[in-house]
């Protein structure tokens, strides 16, 4: 019971994170795209839009960091003996990640928050860049952390210690598995915010505000959807073949759902090969819909039927990009540091009644953010640019 509460809790933790993270890439992406020609052509319409999206980021942002906390202390409660086993492989990319990545984000964030109308045109550009790498950056290190999970590499087991022992610090950072999953994921992040970027745009268009302003954005993010959709399945592809070659029991999950190993439940290959098929078919429709908002932007645009299938398809990426994360974690059951340390010898010793209290805590923490955050965002969205009602 201890052990599947802990995945329960940590399933939980990470899938709500995980609703911030990816929008937060995209939208740093598309506000970079915004202030890049701003810069070039010095349009005011520009701006506007780098500001309303670059507004949009900062709450995310901040929600962001919030449940990525909570992400982070829970191993050290729930997952005590993995933390130790896995101490020295995670200390430098996690510490890389912490300095680095997250203190440029911050303090260029902050920065963009308080003083992006006080400051230069060129400057601006700056502050959006530094964002955006610290962003990259930190996306970087957790997939690398994540990666040696999937496939250890740079470190070596030490059976009568119970830990990895981190021998090569290259190895750990050139893992294809970590460059494989970083490519795939950044690409959903960009198709997730295309999908919702585009949607705004329709909403802003239908009620004629700013609409020639929000056709830019329209018409980019439209652009944006089919290219990372079209992209997706061509990385996946190569992203498959890899691993079959390191998690050939991965594979046998998805393709026949059933697992060579005896500790894994008849249950869990099916939910892997059903959260793939899930995924490719939801890949499939990102397509279509990516050619029809391209070929057909104006009157997507024009059309009030259209705008609901648009907003309609905001939570499908979410739903694609939660089905892939079961795949990739769930297809390495019973590994929690592939074919070195098992699932159930990660956990902490602590007591059920520990975790039940902590579980129905978080639920509760986390559907007051979701809410503060839905009404945070839905009120900067329609409040539209700065300044106006």
């Amino acid at each position: 019971m201890l052990e599947i509460l802990s995945r329960i809790q940590f399933a939980f933790t990470v899938a709500f994170h995980f609703l911030f993270v990816p929008f937060t890439i995209g939208l740093i992406i598309f506000v970079l795209i915004f202030e890049h020609k701003y810069y070039k052509t010095d349009d005011a319409k520009y701006k506007k839009l780098s500001d309303f999206f670059g507004n949009l980021f900062i709450i995310n942002y901040a929600f962001g960091i919030v449940t990525g906390i909570v992400m982070s202390v829970q191993f050290g409660t729930n997952w005590a003996e993995y933390s130790r086993a896995m101490g020295d492989v995670f200390g430098s990319p996690l510490v890389i990640e912490a300095l680095l990545a997250f203190f440029l984000e911050a303090t260029f964030t902050g920065i963009w928050a308080f003083r992006k109308n006080r400051i230069s045109k060129t400057f601006r550009l700056v502050t959006v860049w530094m964002i955006f790498i610290g962003v990259l950056l930190s996306s970087l290190w957790i997939i690398t952390a994540n990666g040696f999970m999937q496939n250890p590499v740079g470190g070596t087991w030490i059976a009568a210690e119970g830990r990895v022992v981190f021998s090569s610090f290259k190895d750990l950072f050139f893992n294809p598995y970590s460059w494989y999953m970083f490519i795939h994921t950044n690409l959903s992040a960009i198709l997730l915010t295309g999908v919702i970027v585009i949607a705004i745009s329709m909403y802003h268009i239908q009620r004629k505000h700013h609409a020639d302003t929000f056709k830019i954005s329209a018409k980019i993010a439209a652009w944006v959807i089919l290219l990372s959709a079209v992209a997706m399945p061509i990385t996946g592809y190569t992203y498959m073949n890899f691993i079959a070659t390191v998690q050939p029991d991965k594979i046998n999950m998805i393709t026949n759902g059933v697992s060579i190993m005896p500790e894994v439940s008849a249950v869990l290959p099916i939910i892997v090969k059903t959260a793939f098929h899930t995924m490719t078919i939801l890949g499939s429709i990102f397509i279509l819909f990516g050619l029809y908002v391209v070929v057909f932007n104006d009157k997507l645009k024009e059309s009030v039927n259209l705008k609901k299938i648009a907003y309609f398809m905001i939570p499908l990426p979410y739903i694609a990009i939660i089905t892939g994360w079961m795949v990739t974690e769930m297809g390495r059951q019973p590994w929690i540091i592939y074919n070195m340390m098992k699932v159930s010898e990660g956990i902490s010793s602590v007591p059920v009644a520990q975790v039940w209290f902590s579980i129905i805590l978080l639920v509760v923490f986390y559907v007051i953010l979701f809410f503060m955050d839905y009404y945070l965002s839905i009120k900067a969205i329609k409040k539209g640019f700065e300044g106006e009602l």
